[in-house]
């Protein structure tokens, strides 16, 4: 059974959205810029928006946040932070490109270190503190067709990615899919994965997740977790998903999602890329 969070507003009746697009792989380079969303805006100016993994790429500063308790009691889960790493690297950091309020926009978690830094390890990058020191390769999916925008969500009282249609959309083999709260995350991304007409895909994205169970491992006991996919995949349309992820008190924990216990906390967001 999943465990669940009552959140501010009313469940919204559908539990997903999704709109299909066009993938194609990639390997960009991100310039340095005002802004980490405006470095992953330029690396994918070709696009409409996409999905991009970033290892090993040096840092001018890093500010980012972890799972936290909500101080005004308003919403189901909060953040703690932000942490002020300043110069480092960034280890691993998955991160997709949409838009908010008219500009460029990332959602992305991942592993950070820096010389004598003894804070978090893994967090939810912020996109306007944050500054590459000089320019990084990425590996990911550039998307045409389809866009993650931000909006106001009721149902959790959160600015959240949904999916839009944007221009023409050449030869869909791919979905942006957005899932709703309290539903076990592997349902959910098959039932979404089913109405995008996706048996076998790739898996990509990130999302939070609610006292998480990894398969051999016990239970974690935080009410609110952050995670990144590092392996995914529908496979005759039953879904595997490895991640790792960070807990209220920090600690990271990585494994592969147990099926049917594992519900979503907040949101989750992937890419399915059809193979």
């Amino acid at each position: 059974m999943i465990a669940t969070l009552t959140h501010p507003g009313p469940a919204a009746p559908d539990r997903y959205a999704l709109v299909p697009c066009h993938a194609e792989p990639v390997t960009v380079t991100l310039p340095p810029a005002d802004t980490l969303a405006q470095s992953a805006a330029l690396a994918l100016a070709d696009y409409d928006g996409g999905w991009l993994e970033i290892a090993e790429a040096p840092l001018a500063n890093l500010d980012f946040v972890i799972p936290g308790e909500d101080p005004t009691g308003t919403h189901a889960a909060w953040y703690a932070g932000p942490f002020r790493m300043g110069a480092g690297t960034i280890r691993h950091l998955g991160m997709h490109l949409g838009r908010k309020e008219g500009g460029p926009w990332i959602h992305g978690h991942g592993r950070f270190a820096a010389p004598g830094w003894s804070g978090p390890d893994f967090g939810h990058v912020l996109p306007f503190e944050s500054h590459l020191s000089r320019p990084a390769t990425a590996h990911g999916w550039g998307i045409r067709g389809a866009r993650l925008d931000v909006e106001p969500d009721p149902e959790t009282a959160f600015p959240l990615f949904q999916p839009r249609a944007v221009g023409p959309r050449p030869d869909p083999n791919a979905a942006l899919v957005t899932l709703r709260p309290n539903q076990d995350l592997l349902s959910a991304v098959e039932t979404a994965a089913t109405a995008a007409g996706l048996g076998e895909a790739r898996i990509l994205g990130l999302g939070s997740l609610v006292h998480p169970k990894l398969q051999g491992q016990t239970r974690i006991d935080s009410h609110a977790t952050e995670f990144l996919v590092t392996e995914g995949r529908l496979s005759g349309g039953v879904a595997e998903i490895e991640i790792d992820l960070v807990t209220l008190g920090s600690l990271r924990h990585r494994g592969r999602v147990e099926r049917g216990v594992n519900g979503i906390c907040i949101t989750a967001e992937f890419l399915l890329v059809g193979r």
